[in-house]
């Protein structure tokens, strides 16, 4: 069973990325609105928010990044996944809980915690 949870965490890591994405757009959607009024280019110094918003997309777009690499090693290549992944998101995470317990860091716990069985 353990095995065949592995085999998806990409899977569940993309999903993860998608919905924090997703609530992203929703949570910053007036900074995002202005980031796009002032043309994109250089703005988001100084206005915090929108930095916020930026960064918290950006996480998104690499959190998803992480998952397909985690999805082609273990459905493409039919590798395991190296256990220091799920230690160092595990880490990630548990500074995130510390810093921020109400965020979606108790999400990816659970799926570091499978990619670091045996």
């Amino acid at each position: 069973m353990a095995a065949k949870l592995k085999s998806y965490s990409g899977t569940m890591l993309a999903w993860t990325a998608v919905l924090h994405t997703v609530v992203g757009i929703f949570v910053y959607w007036q900074p995002l609105a202005d980031i796009g009024r002032s043309g994109l280019f250089n703005s988001i110094d100084p206005h915090y928010d929108r930095g916020s918003a930026f960064w918290f997309l950006l996480f998104g777009a690499l959190l998803f990044m992480l998952a397909e690499l985690i999805r082609w090693l273990t459905q493409v290549k039919r590798m395991e996944i190296p256990k220091f992944i799920g230690v160092y998101m595990l880490g990630l995470c548990l500074v995130g809980v510390f810093f921020m317990p109400v965020s979606g860091f108790w999400l990816v716990i659970p799926q570091a915690l499978i990619m670091m069985r045996d």
